[in-house]
């Protein structure tokens, strides 16, 4: 199908300039689609080189024919798949007919991800490792102030992001679905899944175990899973800031967590600290900076 085919069939007119296009159809044979197609009879992923909103959502109709249509910058679906969070940009992307791509930068993402390997399997693992550590020291932290709801919140959402860390090892691309990824792999953070779920123990309980098993699996997966930002940091031989790594492409999103990984880095001798003379002031101190 080309875009001029596309048009007839959603009613919104595409220009040709467009890097790309994916149409997820309903009654296709991705899993949990109908979810994602919102009732709609189509979803149409639209790949442009930039847009200034992350990505712009419009609504269409021919005959009885309903279109959702996702216009989205090539750097925003970059970060999509790094980050794992967007599953309709994702299924889309995976699922869907590819009706327009004339410099192959579709398949190539597509590709990329089926083959997970290299850069981006360690993109992608260090995003999952942060968003684990984060929200499993928040669980501790409420935990400590007697919030157990929150703790259980926060310590459910560790656990997702240890799963797709568990899918990533195994060489495949975590899914939207991941929990049927790690049922199949026979996991232990499926058994904690379930003890945290379903378990007779009283909340508290559940949470405090599982935040033990948590921490564990923190320091033995701290190394492997950081590869991407120890390479970052051994690239050059200034040592960076943490404003530096934030302007990072890779990491840019990553303000809440990047600061907490590195304590933890630091702390496991992983990576040093450095004070710098230079940027010294009277009201500010030393600033830390750091390198390998």
């Amino acid at each position: 199908m080309e875009l001029s085919n596309l048009t007839l069939l959603s009613g919104e007119t595409f220009d040709e300039n467009v890097l790309g296009a994916v149409a997820l159809r309903r009654n296709g044979n991705a899993p949990y689609q109908s979810v994602l197609l919102h009732e709609f009879d189509m979803v149409v992923l639209m790949l442009h080189e930039e847009l200034e909103q992350q990505h712009i959502v419009t609504h269409t109709i021919a005959g009885t024919k309903r279109t959702q249509t996702l216009h989205v910058g090539l750097s925003a679906l970059e970060r999509a798949v790094m980050a794992g969070d967007n599953n309709e940009l994702i299924t889309s992307l995976m699922a869907g007919e590819l009706i327009w791509d004339p410099r192959g930068i579709l398949k190539d993402m597509r590709q990329e991800i089926l083959h997970f390997d290299g850069p981006l399997k360690e993109r992608v693992l260090f995003m999952e490792f942060a968003r684990f550590l984060h929200m499993y020291v928040k669980s501790k932290r409420y935990l400590d102030a007697g919030c157990i709801m929150d703790a259980y919140n926060c310590i459910l959402m560790a656990l997702y992001h240890w799963a797709r860390i568990e899918v990533g090892e195994s060489g495949s691309f975590p899914d939207p679905a991941v929990w049927e990824q790690v049922k199949s792999l026979n996991s232990s953070v499926h058994k904690l899944y379930e003890e945290l779920t379903i378990s007779t123990e009283t909340l508290e309980q559940r949470v405090e175990l599982v935040l033990l098993a948590c921490e564990f699996s923190i320091m033995s997966k701290m190394a492997d899973s950081c590869t991407m930002l120890l390479k970052l940091l051994n690239g050059r031989k200034e040592p960076w800031s943490i404003k530096e790594l934030l302007q990072h492409s890779g990491l840019s999103h990553l303000e809440a967590e990047l600061p907490l990984v590195l304590r933890k880095l630091v702390s496991r001798s992983l990576v040093r600290e450095i004070t710098s003379w230079a940027d010294t002031t009277a009201d500010d101190g030393y600033t830390i900076r750091y390198t390998l």
